[in-house]
């Protein structure tokens, strides 16, 4: 009888105990969305600053694009083929974020227009997700997966 006395004394203390609510806060959900817009920024200028562009991403970053596995050095050592008279503008559809504690994911969109000498004018789109990590009271990428959407055929 002590142990049936016991477990409904167990089971109605859990009862009262709140349950947290895993409901992001609105500034949240901004914060990591604005992160984006602003790590893409980073590198739309032709003069990209590695330290701040890195700033954006944790240390174990990897990004998944088009078939290939790129760590943080592999995702740096792209910003070597831009041109220098690059001119990138990008437009983001964020259609899903998930905040859960200190990790969150996002699915977007996303709309560039870049344009150089060599290359001329080029619009992409692409179907992106990232799941983010709040390290330092900063949201930082820890995973990218970036699709390019092709064209429709004509």
């Amino acid at each position: 009888m002590e142990r049936r006395t016991f477990l409904s004394a167990v089971a109605a203390g859990l009862a009262a105990v709140p349950i947290a609510s895993h409901a992001a806060a609105p500034a949240d959900e901004t914060a990591v969305k604005q992160r984006i817009i602003d790590w893409y920024g980073a590198f739309a200028n032709p003069r990209v600053d590695r330290d701040y562009y890195r700033s954006f991403m944790t240390r174990d970053y990897l990004l998944l694009e088009n078939g290939d596995l790129l760590d943080l050095a592999g995702d740096l050592a792209m910003l070597n083929g831009l041109q220098p008279d690059h001119q990138r503008s990008d437009t983001f559809d964020f259609r899903q974020v998930r905040i859960e504690g200190d990790v969150a994911y996002l699915v977007y969109f996303l709309n560039s227009e870049m344009r150089d000498s060599k290359n001329g004018p080029r619009s992409r789109r692409y179907l992106e997700s990232a799941i983010m990590r709040r390290t330092n009271a900063q949201w930082r990428v820890a995973v990218l997966h970036s699709t390019k959407i092709n064209p429709p055929a004509a």
